[in-house]
């Protein structure tokens, strides 16, 4: 039996041969779901054998982590155009997470990689929660440095774990599922009054779903 040999053209090295087994492990993930994949079916995509696959990916975790990072590194860059676009502060919070949800839900590989019968899987993977964490950091510990600067982050919020707390109700936003689901407008007046008053020096007035302001208790 011949040996498979990366069909037609091989890569050119080592970096375009993991950028190829990652891209088969997509196709994969897509066909059969990404806990259904297995290392056998991404060889065979690839037109490898699995000892082609384990010389450059421990596992299919591994592989796992690849499309994740890979898919994460494309989406911060469009979050940060976004949040770059924001005139405030709270802005910039709330927009941001906006933004996360719903494009996060709406795209192919990330969508995959999230949903609900997946995340536990993807958090799972060795160094899966460390890379959503940096990245976490990435995106969000700039913003937090210039609230802080400026005074309208809340007194006393460490920055790093801001930006933690940050990632893990993003994540909880997005796998958890609820009865019915929020549209985007919706969406901001969740956040608005349940997350802005965690992190900013002025909390906004409650909001109610109509977008009239909440009286204050005690208010005259």
């Amino acid at each position: 039996m011949a040996k498979m040999r990366w069909g037609e053209e091989g890569p050119k090295d080592d970096e375009a041969a993991r950028r190829r087994l990652i891209d088969s492990a997509e196709k994969c993930f897509k066909r059969y779901g990404v806990a259904k994949t297995t290392v056998e079916d991404v060889a065979t995509q690839a037109n490898v054998s699995r000892a082609t696959v384990y010389r450059y990916f421990e596992g299919r975790d591994e592989l796992v982590l690849g499309v994740l990072l890979r898919e994460a590194g494309r989406f911060v860059k469009r979050l940060r155009k976004h949040i770059d676009l924001q005139p405030t502060f709270s802005d910039a919070i709330i927009e941001g997470a906006v933004f996360t949800l719903e494009n996060v839900r709406g795209d192919a590989n990330l969508g995959m990689l999230f949903a609900p019968e997946t995340v536990s899987l993807t958090t799972r993977v060795e160094g899966a929660p460390e890379a959503l964490f940096d990245i976490s950091l990435e995106i969000m510990l700039p913003i937090f440095e210039l609230g802080n600067k400026e005074g309208e982050l809340r007194e006393g919020i460490d920055l790093v774990d801001a930006s933690e707390w940050m990632m893990r109700v993003i994540i909880s936003l997005l796998v958890v599922e609820v009865p019915s689901e929020r549209n985007a407008e919706e969406l901001r007046i969740f956040l608005r009054n349940f997350l802005l008053p965690a992190l900013v020096a002025t909390p906004p007035a409650p909001v109610l779903p109509g977008g009239r302001a909440r009286a204050q208790v005690g208010a005259g």
